[in-house]
């Protein structure tokens, strides 16, 4: 449903409470109070049919038919069977958003309960109001001093936007952050979320000005697609991060499956997420050390860590948790051991952790941070400090303090204990380095900085172009494929083959027959020693293994040399079928080149879907079931060639081929182009449910596929939108020069940055509202790596040189897109500006958009004159010293459109 009418929940100045009263325990009077504690500026009508006057003070009201003024937004707590009603009579009074704090309707498992979740969901269909639950614990905005929830504490004022599923969960976290003055701009739950999404609270509060980070608590990803493209709208600008719960399968209250292929779906979620650019931390406890670190990291931050302890053993414990979670130590450079020499006793050890002694003095912790901070092979610093005789605890804290304020580099501190270190604590805070009760917990925070970096690295990275060599042909096998199965079937041997072909893997050579005796006459075409298998229905299917022995029955025979074997190999099988499976027919037989693979390296990879998230990618070693399900590593679609390489290198088998080749880099090379073309399948083939694909290394950068087999299913679309390749184009300018017109791909950065540096300054100046020259990696790759959901940029290109960029941002409803165009100075009366702007006129009315808004210079006299040729009206801007120009697309379906529309 996107943001529309949100902006009710969060700003509304009339708040009506439907059920309020001063009962004990009554859910209405808890709103009530609370929103009168939290000094609510706009005005409270509480509702109630059992006649109140009042309710705590505030004059109430009987009935919702006597409302005077329309509220802005209506808090519903009355029982579960009247919430229809309340909602329609609410709808008549122009109500446009309701909250909905009613318990009992998300009970799923009561049959009796089922009814009303029906009906409440045809009303909001009918009435078209949003609608936040049901069994929610309400929305709590402190900036604004609304707090319209069932918090027993209050909500401090604070940066961090609170997105919830539980509420009593949540209840429990902001128990907790109040306790630790943790303040917030945002809190919500969104209970059984019947209208009002994650995906549409996220897209929200990322357009706050006060939100500078976004907490996420899942239980269950709903509507996967939705929730990915919001988290990766909005880890582009927020500090994101997730405590996703129910990560094993064998928990009785995981409602959704593991997927096929995989032996936990949490691995799912944890590449989702980083893909997304969210930080996922493990419970509610590390979230806030994490948020307490990043939100204090320096702009400076890699991941080699230098330690400094005046005791061994909380070294050690930092130490242990370093390396368990892959953490690096800092080598120390030769330069600065010497210069520690200069500093320490000769019985100290300038190695890193570096120990000091027990008694430590403020002058030499001074000394010492300055020196390793000073290291460039030294990115960030924790200091452990244990109080003890001889040592002052606050004086160590201020010398650190004053050192680290020379250096952008992270300066992470853990001062153990509690009544002699507390003063020292509330130091840090104060002066904004993250502090920490215990070695562990210092080192788990880092550990997160860590991980978010690398998490907006992926966002930001700039790929390689790789070529596959995919055939038209592929299209030829879509039709064939899906014109002789139907969803729920599997893949016949011979599909499955072809659709290998038509992306260029190399397979062995193999012949597929639905008789023995056909073949026999084909099986002398191809080399041997051949490999037999006989396909029968129980075995087409892919992942055909599991704790049944009958399930695993390959149907195979190996190393077969003559024809005569060839029948005796297919008739002992086609016995043992008939005998294990006597349901389950022949339906043919596949005669295959032997090959051995060399040092036995085998490995799979291919497709799995899940129900929320949509396709995925696996790759991991080959061979027994164990390793198979152990070793799969798992990504989304589309890949490029670093995120194949990423994925490669998650597995073991990537750490056993590193082991026995000669030639890593020529070995990843090929990987990659296979596992870059299995998302071209997955993308290409939505209604493939899923592939599984065994090969073998043949020689040094040479594979084949040995085995597939695949499963047909209804089409599902990737959660991450792949490069639309439909809206290439061509254009030819008035010199007669052509054009290549398409969408922005995420390798053009270098090429985006050449076009800008060429690029007059007055052109720049007139794009960008100032003066530009330069264009950092972060701000190339956001302009490059959009997401197609979100964002379209259109460039025009010759021999691999941009020479126009065209661009919109989509608000998350569709409806309206801002643009900007820029084309090259040499370029001018070519016609490719106008060129460019009607293409993405088109593409934003075909979407469906309501308008194309921008804003010019009044001195851009060209661009104004072809706004006025393409339609656009002009209106000046007298107050921001600009001219707002504005076409609409389509027509209104929505009267709330109407207030979305640019300008407003």
């Amino acid at each position: 449903m996107g943001t529309r009418s949100l902006e009710l929940f969060f700003r509304p100045k009339v708040i009506a409470v439907i059920g309020a009263s001063e009962r004990p325990g009554s859910v209405g009077g808890a709103i009530v109070r609370n929103l009168l504690n939290g000094e609510f500026p706009g005005t409270i009508i509480p509702i109630n049919t059992r006649g109140y006057t009042q309710v705590y003070g505030v004059p109430a009201l009987s009935r919702i038919s006597q409302l005077q003024e329309t509220p802005d937004l209506a808090i519903i707590c009355t029982p579960a069977e009247t919430v229809p009603k309340v909602l329609k009579q609410l709808h008549g009074k122009g109500v446009g958003a309701a909250l909905l704090l009613t318990g009992g309707i998300a009970r799923t498992r009561s049959w009796q309960y089922r009814p009303a979740s029906d009906r409440l969901e045809q009303v909001i269909q009918q009435t078209r109001i949003r609608v936040l639950g049901p069994d929610c614990l309400g929305l709590v905005v402190p900036w604004r001093k609304l707090n319209a929830s069932m918090l027993h504490v209050p909500v401090r004022a604070g940066n961090i936007a609170y997105v919830g599923q539980s509420g009593t969960l949540a209840s429990g976290v902001m128990d907790w952050a109040f306790s630790r003055n943790v303040g917030f701009s945002h809190v919500m739950t969104l209970g059984r979320n019947q209208d009002v999404s994650f995906s549409d609270l996220i897209d929200f509060v990322v357009q706050e000005p006060h939100v500078k980070t976004i907490l996420v608590q899942l239980d269950e990803i709903g509507s996967g697609k939705a929730l990915v493209r919001s988290l990766r709208a909005a880890s582009r600008h927020k500090l994101v991060l997730a405590v996703k719960s129910n990560r094993f399968q064998e928990n009785p209250l995981n409602r959704i499956g593991t997927p096929k292929g995989l032996r936990s779906r949490d691995a799912l979620i944890d590449e989702t997420l980083a893909r997304a650019g969210v930080l996922r931390v493990n419970d509610t406890d590390e979230m806030f050390h994490c948020v307490d670190a990043l939100r204090r990291q320096r702009e400076s931050f890699g991941p080699r860590l230098a330690v400094v302890a005046n005791g061994r053993g909380p070294a050690i414990l930092a130490l242990d948790r370093l390396l368990q979670d892959g953490g690096t130590l800092a080598s120390l450079s030769d330069e600065t051991r010497t210069h520690l020499r200069g500093l320490l006793p000769e019985y100290v050890k300038t190695d890193n952790p570096l120990l000091l002694n027990p008694e430590l003095q403020p002058q030499q912790l001074a000394a010492v941070a300055n020196t390793l901070l000073a290291d460039k092979q030294v990115d960030a610093l924790l200091v452990i400090y244990i109080p003890g005789l001889g040592t002052d605890a606050l004086a160590n804290a201020q010398a650190l303090v004053k050192v680290a304020k020379n250096f952008n580099k992270s300066v992470i501190t853990s001062w153990i204990g509690e009544f002699s270190v507390e003063t020292s604590r509330d130091f840090f805070d104060e002066q904004g380095l993250p502090t920490f009760d215990t070695p562990d917990n210092a080192i788990t925070a880092y550990m997160y900085m860590v991980r978010h970096q690398l998490t907006q690295e992926l966002l930001k990275e700039t790929p390689e172009s790789l070529e596959i060599p995919i055939s038209n042909a592929y299209m030829d096998v879509d039709k064939e494929i899906l014109d002789n199965h139907r969803p729920g079937d599997y893949l016949w041997p011979n599909y499955a083959w072809k659709l290998l072909k038509a992306y260029g893997f190399a397979f062995a050579e193999n012949r597929y027959r639905t008789s023995l005796s056909e073949l026999l006459e084909a099986a002398p075409d191809i080399p041997d020693p051949w490999v037999l298998r006989v396909h029968h229905r129980d075995y087409l299917y892919p992942f055909a293994y599991g704790r049944n022995p009958r399930e695993r029955m390959r149907s195979v025979v190996r190393n077969i040399q003559s024809l005569d074997e060839l029948m005796e190999g297919a008739e002992k099988l086609e016995t043992e079928i008939a005998e294990r499976f006597p349901k389950s027919p022949v339906l043919g037989y596949t005669v295959q080149t032997m090959h051995r693979a060399l040092d036995n390296l085998q490995f799979s990879f291919g497709i799995g879907r899940d129900v929320e998230i949509g396709p995925y990618l696996f790759f991991g070693g080959g061979g027994t079931t164990v390793d198979t399900l152990v070793d799969r590593q798992v990504a989304l679609p589309p890949l490029n060639a670093n995120l194949a390489e990423k994925l490669i290198k998650r597995s073991h088998f990537y750490a056993v081929l590193q082991e026995r080749s000669d030639n890593i880099e020529r070995e990843l090379v090929t990987l990659e182009r296979w596992l870059v073309a299995l998302s071209h399948i997955a993308l290409n083939h939505p209604w493939l449910a899923a592939l599984e694909v065994n090969a073998i290394r043949q020689r040094v950068g040479h594979y084949i596929a040995i085995g597939i087999a695949g499963e047909v299913g209804h089409p599902v679309k990737s959660a991450i939108m792949p490069y639309p390749k439909e809206l290439e184009s061509s254009y030819q300018g008035r010199s007669g020069t052509h054009y290549q017109v398409r969408p922005i791909r995420a390798e053009d950065e270098p090429l985006l940055e050449r076009f800008y540096g060429g690029l007059s300054a007055e052109s720049l100046r007139l794009r960008f509202f100032g003066a530009r020259r330069q264009f950092d990696h972060s701000e190339l790759a956001r302009f490059t790596q959009i997401d197609y959901d979100r964002e379209m940029a259109f460039v025009a290109c010759i021999d691999g040189r941009l020479m126009g960029v065209v661009r919109a941002w989509i608000d998350p409803d569709d409806v309206a897109g801002e643009y900007s165009v820029i084309v090259d100075d040499q370029c001018r009366g070519e016609g490719l500006g106008k060129q460019l702007m009607q293409i993405m006129i088109n593409y934003l009315t075909n979407r469906g958009v309501l308008q194309m808004f921008g804003t010019v210079l009044p001195h851009n006299q060209g661009m104004l004159n072809l706004n006025r040729r393409l339609g656009f009206t002009l209106r000046h801007n007298h107050e921001e010293g600009v001219v707002e120009v504005t076409k609409n697309l389509n027509p209104l379906k929505y009267a709330w459109q109407r207030n979305r529309m640019y300008p407003a």
